[in-house]
C-alpha cells in the first residue's frame, strides 16, 4: 500500500495569499471545501491510508483542522519544514515515514483530477519515478517507487507526465476563480462536496432561507446558514459560503461569495469574488475594499447561527409541557448555583450562571425530575428567545482546550440538547469532539428532531437509580 506526503509551502502561493490575507492558503475554499481536502480525498480514493502533511507555516492550523485523520478514514501525521528546503530535501527529511512502500508526493496548491464515481488505485514500479512540476517547482506531483527512494535524482525538473494525477495548479486569482466555476458547473458530480444534492448541479447546506420571491438557477453550491432577501436572483454558476446574506433585489451570477459575507440590496454581481467587504475582479486582478457597509461587509461568524424558527417553536411547546411538573417538584429539591463562562460561538463568549442540582438522597421527586428532563427546563427560555438552540452542539465551558476545539467548528452553535448527549458521551472528551465534528457535517431538521425525541424517550425509560451530583447551566 502506498503512502502520501503532502507538502504545503506558503512561499509558492504569495500571489494568491495577497487577496485573502486572513485565510490560510491550504484551507482556502474551492466550492465551499478547503483546498487540501481534495488532496486528502484523492489519497483515500487511490487506496492510501497513511498521509503526512508538511508545511513551512500552517502546520498548526492544518493539525487543528484534521487532527489524526480518524474521521477521514486514514492516519494523518504532521511535520514542519524550512521555507528554503527543496522538495527533495523534504522527502529526505521524512525518509523514516516514506520508507517501505511507494510514495505519492503532492506539493503546492492544485486540484487533483479524480472522479469519486470511478476511483482508481495508484501503483508504481519499485524502481520507477514519474511526475511533473509547475512554475518555480513549488507546485508538483511525483510517484516514487519504494526502491527509488534510496536513490533520488538531484534534478527533478526533467520529469514531465500528463497523467491524471497531474491535476490543475492554482497559481493566481484567475485560476482560483476558473477552478471554482469548473467545480460549480461541469465537474460538480465528480467530487465530494459539502451539502445535500438538490437535483442536478445543485448542492445546498443547512438553514438556508430562500423566500418565494427569490429565484435560484442551477448550477449552484450553497453553504450553511445562508439568507436570501426578497427578489434575489442567484445563479447560474454561483458558490456561496457559510453564514452569508444577500439582501433584497440583488442579482448574483458567475460569482463566488466566501463565508461570512454580506451583500447589500439592489446590486448586480457578475463574474466576481466577494470576501467580506472585498470585491475582486479575477480577470483583471483588481481588488476593491468597500467602505460602505450597506454595500458589502464582513459578518461576524456567529451572525446567523442562532436558533431556527422551528426549534424555537418546539422549545416553547416543551416549556409549556414542563412548567407544571417543574413547579410541583421544585420545592422538594435542593439547588445551588455557581457562575461559569460558557462558549456561545466560535468567535464570542458569554457568561451564564451554572446551576448544580444537588439531590442528597434517592427520592421519588428526584427520579421524576430527571426522567422528565426537567434539568433542562431553565435552558428553554434561552432557546425560545433564540440565544441557544434547542438541539445543537454541546455547550462547553470556556477553557483553553475547548476554545481551541470550537475554533475548528465554524458553525458551532450550542444547544439545550446535543448529539453527544444522545450518544451518552458528554463525559468522554475525545469521543465528544468526534461526535461534534460528525454532527457539523450531517445536521439537518429531521436529524435534530431525532436527537430531541431520542433523548426525551431515553430519559423516560431510565430505571430508578441513585442520581449523582451534576451541573446544569442556567
Amino acid at each position: 500500500m502506498m503512502k502520501a506526503l503532502l507538502f504545503c509551502p506558503v512561499r509558492g502561493n504569495l500571489r494568491l495569499k495577497q487577496y485573502f490575507p486572513n485565510h490560510p492558503v491550504y484551507l482556502l475554499p474551492f466550492a465551499n471545501k478547503p483546498a487540501i481536502e481534495y488532496a486528502l480525498d484523492y489519497c483515500f480514493l487511490s487506496g492510501i491510508r497513511e498521509v503526512r502533511i508538511i508545511s513551512d507555516e500552517e502546520s498548526s492550523v492544518l493539525r487543528a483542522r484534521f487532527r489524526n485523520g480518524e474521521l477521514l478514514g486514514m492516519e494523518i501525521t504532521y511535520g514542519g519544514s524550512s521555507p528554503t528546503r527543496s522538495l527533495k530535501q523534504v522527502v529526505q527529511q521524512n525518509r523514516a515515514f516514506c520508507r517501505g512502500s511507494g510514495l505519492l508526493v503532492l506539493s503546492g496548491l492544485f486540484l487533483p483530477e479524480y472522479d469519486k464515481r470511478n476511483p482508481r488505485p495508484l501503483s508504481i514500479g519499485s524502481d520507477e519515478m514519474k511526475g511533473c512540476s509547475y512554475g518555480d517547482g513549488s507546485t508538483a506531483w511525483y510517484l516514487i517507487g519504494a526502491d527509488r527512494l534510496n536513490a533520488l535524482p538531484s534534478d527533478w525538473s526533467g520529469f514531465r507526465d500528463d497523467s491524471p494525477v497531474c491535476g490543475a495548479p492554482v497559481p493566481d486569482i484567475a485560476d482560483y476563480y476558473r477552478h471554482n466555476m469548473r467545480l460549480a458547473g461541469s465537474d460538480i458530480e465528480k467530487y465530494n462536496l459539502p451539502g445535500f444534492s438538490e437535483g442536478r448541479n445543485s448542492y445546498v447546506g443547512c438553514d438556508v432561507l430562500i423566500p418565494r420571491s427569490a429565484r435560484v438557477k442551477p448550477p449552484v453550491i450553497l453553504g450553511n446558514g445562508i439568507q436570501f432577501g426578497h427578489g434575489v436572483f442567484a445563479g447560474p454558476n454561483i458558490i456561496v459560503g457559510d453564514n452569508c446574506m444577500i439582501d433584497d433585489g440583488t442579482t448574483v451570477r458567475d460569482s463566488i461569495v466566501l463565508g461570512n459575507t454580506f451583500i447589500g440590496r439592489n446590486l448586480e454581481i457578475e463574474g466576481k469574488i466577494c470576501c467580506g467587504n472585498r470585491i475582486i475582479d479575477p480577470e483583471s486582478g483588481v481588488c476593491i475594499d468597500v467602505s460602505n457597509e450597506s454595500v458589502a461587509s464582513c459578518m461576524e461568524p456567529d451572525e446567523y447561527t442562532g436558533c431556527p424558527v422551528y426549534q424555537r417553536l418546539l422549545a416553547f411547546l416543551l416549556l409549556l409541557l414542563q412548567t407544571l411538573p417543574y413547579v410541583l417538584l421544585r420545592p422538594f429539591l435542593e439547588f445551588h448555583a455557581t457562575l461559569a463562562e460558557c462558549l456561545m460561538s466560535d468567535g464570542r463568549k458569554r457568561t451564564m450562571a451554572l446551576h448544580g442540582y444537588v439531590l442528597p438522597r434517592e427520592s421519588l421527586a428526584g427520579r421524576l425530575f430527571r426522567r422528565l428532563s426537567l434539568d433542562k427546563y431553565h435552558f428553554l427560555p434561552f432557546a425560545v428567545a433564540g440565544k441557544l438552540r434547542l438541539v445543537g452542539n454541546c455547550l462547553l465551558e470556556s477553557t483553553e482546550r475547548n476554545m481551541q476545539f470550537v475554533r475548528d467548528l465554524p458553525g458551532y452553535a450550542p444547544g439545550v440538547f446535543s448529539y453527544s448527549e444522545y450518544l451518552g458521551h458528554e463525559n468522554e472528551p475525545f469521543q465528544l469532539e468526534l461526535d461534534e465534528q460528525y454532527y457539523e457535517h450531517v445536521m439537518d431538521c429531521w436529524f435534530n428532531i431525532k436527537i430531541l425525541t431520542g433523548i426525551l424517550r431515553h430519559n423516560l425509560k431510565k430505571r430508578a437509580r441513585v442520581l449523582q451530583e451534576r451541573g446544569a447551566m442556567e
